[in-house]
Formats: structure tokens, C-alpha cells, sequence
């Protein structure tokens, strides 16, 4: 509750009252309709993991496709119950082939550092030699520590996991499985909170598979993240980017091909929770507002992106922590060739969301939403990302798909996100437009482009 409070306040403060009254209305709104109740994994289930992991561990000829699964773990005076628990959801997983490396920083008391965290350690340490205590020599930040323990590891997969948070019992073997099938480049889970007791789960972080510009957007992938050893070894962790570090680092990881098509087969998504996020008083996940710096990291890291890749845009923060809009200096089409359309929102005249965003079957995405409404606590609806199709009524494209407008909507083009001055009787019914807006999705796609949907743009019918 108090942490609800000052999130409220620090919100109003940010936004104003008129902002927050309607930030407030929506998620009451959504709280009346929220229901999620966490279904561990059957026992069937796991011993069926348990067995494949068997069988291929004990074939001279197959063990060898197994990935070593390094967990990266960097620990500072962290709650020792905490940290127990932590370490015993990953010795209770089903798939056994993994390293855990547990780099504490040292407490520093009356001008000499101490490590408070080792007998906890070594409790289990010295009964399992997959669990490893590496001891550093000062407290070099969350980075420089996460580096620390990336430079002792030895696998082939680097997973990254806080010192207070827990994994399902089957997580290391979706990662594994999917490592075998693809060897992706990164692997990201779904995930929900828990309370300090790590008993009620809440909130439940459905994702949507990767979408460039979403990413943009915001850190969306966060937990349960692994990455391919020689992609985590070539781009590290950087201190300037601490309270983000992750965030700057899958944008780096994934950088080379997010404007490519293959980023379909090296970014893979486990649709299935496979990681709590604990909430307890100094833990972000429970008050975003402990840790505003982390979101002025969040927007330079994603600035830094675009500047490496020459691509002229700016980063500013959108009225939720941690969530960013980028905006083109330039002709997005001269800035982005991988974009080949770009619409915005149909709304009517109280702001109501009637259409814009289309997902390949019609459906209208956020439909009937409120004026000031965000889409949710995810915010989607207020997020750049690449969809299926977007409006002709809120639309610009680049030159070379003039002809194929044409062909499909029997006109012209005319770039409506500045003049709304088609008729809507010559583009036919609202079922007909949406048709038409589908097609023209679809054919654009298959040209290699990507359709982006730029809520910032709208118009009133």
C-alpha cells in the first residue's frame, strides 16, 4: 500500500493530477478484471524432463549436444533467506547440466571488507561442486561484479539471475531444449512477482515474441534472459549503463540482426513463466520509483543503440517509468530501410479507440479503449511496435509501395498522418477498409518491410 502511494505521488508529480486521475481510473479498471493464479508444473510433467535429460546425459553420442548453463549471479549483503532460496530453486531443476556462480561483493566495515554471505555459501558449495563462490576484491558495481562472474564462467549458455528471485523447477530445461533446437543467440521467458515470502504470485508478465520496436520501447524481454556465450563474452557489461545494464545489453546482443528477418530464429521466446521476480521493500519490481535512475539508463542505452547503428532519432521518457518513445530526426524511411509503413491511431471525437492497429485476422488491437488509457500495465497501447497492419485513414508509406496502395485501396496515395482528406465512401465500409488495411499489411511484409504502428499519430472520425 505505501509503496502504491508513492508511486502515485511521484506519478502526479511527473504528469499532474488530471494525468494521474486517469491513470488511476485504468487501473482500477484493470485490477476488477485481472485473474491470475500461478499452476506450478505437474510432477508428470517434470520427471518427464528429468528423463530426457538422463537419457541424453548417458549417451556417449548425443550428452555432447547439452549446453552448459552458466547462471551469473552477483550478491552484496543480500538477505541470507533470500539467497537460500534462490540457490535451491536451481538445484531442484529437472535439467542438471549447469554452473551457478555466486560473485560477492564485499561489505566494507570499519575500513575492512568482509564477506557475510560465505557461509551460506559454502553450506551448499561444498556439497555440490556446481555452485561456485567467487570472492571479488571490491564492490565494482552491478556491472563490473556481473562481469566479474561472466569471466570465471564456462559455459555455453550465460543466464542471468538476481540474488533474491526464483526459478521454476523446469527453467533450465526450456532454455536447454530450445538452445538444441535453434542455438539462438538469446532465449527469454515469461515471468510473474511474488511476494517476500515467495508464496502468492501475482502479476503475471505475459510477452509477446520479439518485436523490434516494442523492444525500443521498453525492456519488455527483462526475466528469465540467457544469452549465447560468445554474444555475452563480445559485448559485456558496461558501469555506464548500471540500474539498465541488462537492457543496454540485449540491445547489443540482438543488435546485429533486429533490422533483419532472422531475428525470428535467434531471438526466441518460452512462452511460459519460468521466473519470480521477488517484491519486497527495497526491490525494484515493488517500487519503481527506488530506482529512477535505472529508467535515465534505460532511455541512454537505447539512445546509444540508435546512434551506433546511424540512426538519427531521439529517446525521450513517456509518462510511466521506464518506457520511451523514439522520434526520427529524419524521414523515417531515409532513417529506418527496414520500415515500410507507418500508421497511427483511429479514434472518435471523445478519444475512443476505434482502430489503427490490426493484428492478420482483423481484430482490432486495444479496441474501445479510453482516451488517456495506456493499454494496460504494460502500457502497449501507447508503444511504437511493428504490427500486422494499420489504418489508411492514419497512414504514410515509403515511395516504393505508391503502386501497390494504389492497386489495393483504388487510389492514390495520400499521407493521412498529415492531411485526413479521404473520403470514406470511396475506400468502401468499415469492414471493406479494414480488409483492404490487411491486405495491404500482408502484401507489404511480404516484401521484406515492416508495418509500424505509431500511436503518437492519430485521427478523429
Amino acid at each position: 500500500m505505501i509503496n502504491n502511494i508513492k508511486k502515485t505521488i511521484a506519478y502526479a508529480r511527473r504528469n499532474g493530477v488530471g494525468n494521474t486521475v486517469v491513470a488511476a481510473m485504468e487501473r482500477l479498471r484493470d485490477q476488477r478484471t485481472e485473474s491470475y493464479d500461478f499452476v506450478p508444473v505437474s510432477e508428470e510433467e517434470l520427471e518427464k524432463q528429468r528423463k530426457w535429460y538422463r537419457a541424453l546425459l548417458n549417451n556417449a553420442g548425443k550428452s555432447k549436444m547439452l549446453p552448459l548453463i552458466s547462471i551469473l549471479v552477483p550478491c552484496f549483503n543480500t538477505d541470507r533467506r533470500f539467497l537460500r532460496e534462490m540457490i535451491e530453486s536451481v538445484q531442484n531443476q529437472t535439467y542438471g547440466k549447469w554452473e551457478l556462480i555466486l560473485a560477492e561483493a564485499p561489505v566494507v566495515s570499519r575500513g575492512r571488507p568482509y564477506y557475510p554471505l560465505t557461509e551460506t555459501i559454502e553450506g551448499y558449495s561444498t556439497n555440490d561442486g556446481r555452485i561456485r563462490h567467487i570472492k571479488l576484491k571490491a564492490n565494482a558495481g552491478i556491472s563490473g561484479n556481473s562481469n566479474a562472474a561472466l569471466d570465471v564462467a564456462r559455459g555455453d549458455y550465460m543466464a542471468l539471475l538476481d540474488h533474491d528471485d526464483l526459478l521454476t523447477p523446469d527453467a533450465l530445461c526450456e532454455v536447454a531444449i530450445a538452445a538444441i533446437k535453434n542455438y539462438p543467440r538469446l532465449i527469454y521467458s515469461d515471468e510473474d512477482k511474488c511476494d517476500a515470502e515467495g508464496k502468492k504470485f501475482f502479476e503475471y508478465h505475459r510477452k509477446k515474441k520479439f518485436n523490434p520496436d516494442l523492444f525500443l520501447s521498453n525492456n519488455y524481454i527483462c526475466h528469465f534472459t540467457t544469452i549465447r556465450s560468445d554474444v555475452i563474452h563480445t559485448c559485456r557489461f558496461r558501469n555506464e549503463y548500471d540500474g539498465a545494464q541488462d537492457y543496454d545489453l540485449f540491445l547489443r546482443a540482438i543488435g546485429r540482426i533486429m533490422w533483419t528477418s532472422d531475428y525470428e530464429k535467434q531471438i526466441v521466446h518460452i512462452s511460459k513463466v519460468l521466473y519470480h521476480w521477488r517484491t519486497h521493500e527495497n526491490s525494484t519490481s515493488a517500487n519503481p520509483q527506488s530506482k529512477m535512475y535505472a529508467y535515465d539508463a534505460g532511455k541512454r542505452a537505447v539512445q546509444d543503440f540508435l546512434d551506433s547503428n546511424n540512426i538519427r532519432a531521439t529517446v525521450s521518457h513517456l509518462k510511466h517509468v521506464g518506457f520511451y518513445r523514439v522520434e526520427y530526426k529524419e524521414d523515417i524511411f531515409d532513417a529506418r530501410k527496414d520500415v515500410g509503413v507507418v500508421g497511427g491511431k483511429i479514434v472518435d471525437k471523445n478519444g475512443t479507440l476505434l482502430g489503427g492497429n490490426y493484428r492478420a485476422d482483423g481484430k482490432i488491437r486495444f479496441d474501445g479503449l479510453p482516451k488517456g488509457f495506456s493499454g494496460g500495465r504494460q502500457h502497449l497501447a501507447v508503444l511504437e511496435q511493428d504490427t500486422d497492419a494499420v489504418d489508411v485513414r492514419c497512414m504514410k508509406i515509403r515511395p516504393e509501395l505508391k503502386n501497390l496502395y494504389k492497386e489495393i485501396f483504388g487510389i492514390s496515395y495520400v499521407d493521412t498522418t498529415k492531411d485526413n482528406s479521404i473520403r470514406p465512401e470511396i475506400l468502401g465500409t468499415e469492414s471493406e477498409i479494414l480488409n483492404k488495411c490487411v491486405r495491404f499489411g500482408q502484401a507489404t511484409k511480404q516484401l521484406g518491410y515492416k508495418v509500424l504502428w505509431d500511436p503518437g499519430f492519430e485521427t478523429i472520425i
